[in-house]
């Protein structure tokens, strides 16, 4: 009110146009709005302090549209919106990656579940649970599987005393453990029920041996599960960097824990989908630090050395994370395929075996060996375990392709490698199946699948 009152004053005083213009800048306003200066004139319009907004704002809106055809505009705002979500969409991709690519809280409640959930489907493998800490303190659960001593070795022990055998060679053992690296997803109990079927097929798969030798007697296989920080009851949030470590500090407690005097202790490293990636980056670190243990003579904490890698599994194994993502957006318009340089996760296969075939390759060129001979008087040739890739015919995830390109990989740098394609069977069912499951049983005991369609290299 007080507004319209001065505004009224303004508009009746003598030279009211040029005081308004002197002081500030006022839109036009059209004739119809000015006062007449004519005495005979009773009735003036004078436009109201709402008026005048209008007018200014459509004087303004002329200006900003003028060099754009007034047929463009709804479409130039339908892109801008559309880039603008999309810009948006983007950003938080990349700084939500961990939470998008670990999904650790599928399906619900996953991180609830306990071991005894699934001990009836485990039968006669027994599990435990067992603590241990990663190598920045996160705290980290492990599963521990194996068959009773009882009901594994009384009919074999039968047929050793049977044959007359020296008791004497009972005193050598030799153990297996299999350490296993689960894919992206889910909790650890409940892929034990699949690891236990397995850990039943290599002992019954092991038995026929008995007859013929005695060190297969003697063999003990034990499976081991790691739960990822952010994993199950693992403490922390999963990260790449931090699941190396965790890698890194569970393969240093198997050694720890299972090394002994009287033991042969071999590790297999077994990793499905996203652990076949972790199981590859693993062996890449663990191969250089074990062989700088045995020629510094300091290996585990008590005092045996690092025990070696005797196989390879990788089960649907990813690539890399740029793979995935053209995988995933197969559509060149799309701009999420594009996306790879900013993503600070990689777990690159390909990557690992260059690297695992440059250490090699170093250690047995001539300019290698001078300089680890300083050290050591006769070196041993680096070697590297073999490896076997057991793919999935119907595989929804990993496009088929894969398996192939890492197999040419691998021959390439000359590493041993085997490849399985399992018929009929989806993402994690390689294993379920009676066929890859014989597959992935003779590897790990022989270190050779016995099964058709096998490539070789």
């Amino acid at each position: 009110m007080l507004a319209r009152c001065a505004l009224r004053r303004v508009l009746r005083g003598p030279n009211a146009r040029t005081r308004i213009h002197a002081r500030t800048w006022q839109p036009r306003i059209p004739s119809q709005y000015i006062p007449s200066n004519d005495i005979h004139t009773t009735t003036r319009k004078r436009p109201s302090i709402i008026q005048y907004a209008l007018l200014e704002k459509t004087q303004v809106q002329g200006l900003a549209t003028a060099a754009v055809p007034s047929i463009l505009v709804p479409p130039l705002i339908f892109i801008g919106l559309l880039l603008g979500l999309w810009t948006w969409k983007c950003f938080w991709i990349i700084v939500m990656q961990n939470k998008l690519l670990y999904i650790s809280w599928l399906p619900p409640f996953t991180r609830s579940e306990v071991i005894s959930d699934y001990q009836a489907e485990c039968r006669p493998v027994k599990w435990e649970e067992r603590q241990i800490r990663s190598l920045d303190g996160t705290k980290l659960a492990v599963c521990e599987g194996r068959i009773p001593p009882g009901l594994k070795n009384r009919e074999s022990m039968a047929l050793l005393r049977s044959q007359n055998k020296d008791c004497a060679k009972l005193k050598r053992k030799r153990s297996v453990i299999i350490c296993y690296f689960q894919g992206n997803g889910g909790s650890t109990p409940m892929r034990l029920p699949l690891l236990s079927q397995v850990l039943r097929s290599i002992t019954e798969a092991s038995k026929p041996a008995a007859s013929t030798t005695s060190d297969s007697i003697d063999t003990d296989y034990t499976v081991v599960a790691l739960s990822y920080r952010g994993y199950w009851t693992s403490s922390g949030r999963a990260t790449q960097s931090g699941i190396e470590m965790d890698a890194q500090a569970f393969l240093n407690w198997v050694s720890e824990t299972y090394a002994a005097p009287d033991t042969d202790l071999e590790l297999v490293l077994w990793g499905h989908s996203l652990g076949a990636a972790v199981a590859s980056t693993a062996i890449a670190t663990y191969l250089p630090r074990r062989e700088d243990t045995s020629t510094s003579s300091s290996g585990t904490s008590n005092g045996q050395p690092l025990p070696p890698i005797s196989r390879l599994i990788l089960e649907a194994p990813t690539s890399s994370i740029k793979d995935m993502l053209i995988a995933l957006y197969p559509q060149r318009w799309l701009p999420y395929r594009y996306m790879w340089p900013f993503s600070w996760n990689t777990w690159d296969i390909k990557a690992k075996m260059r690297e695992i075939a440059t250490w090699r390759d170093y250690s047995n060129s001539p300019s290698g060996s001078e300089s680890s001979a300083s050290n050591t008087r006769n070196p041993p040739p680096r070697s590297v375990p073999p490896v076997f890739i057991l793919a999935a015919e119907k595989d929804e995830v990993i496009p088929e392709y894969v398996p192939g390109q890492l197999e040419q990989q691998a021959k390439s740098l000359s590493i041993q490698i085997y490849r399985k394609e399992v018929l009929g069977a989806m993402h994690t069912e390689g294993p379920q199946k009676l066929d890859g499951r014989k597959a992935l049983v003779q590897f790990i005991i022989h270190g050779t699948p016995t099964s058709e369609r096998i490539h070789s290299a």
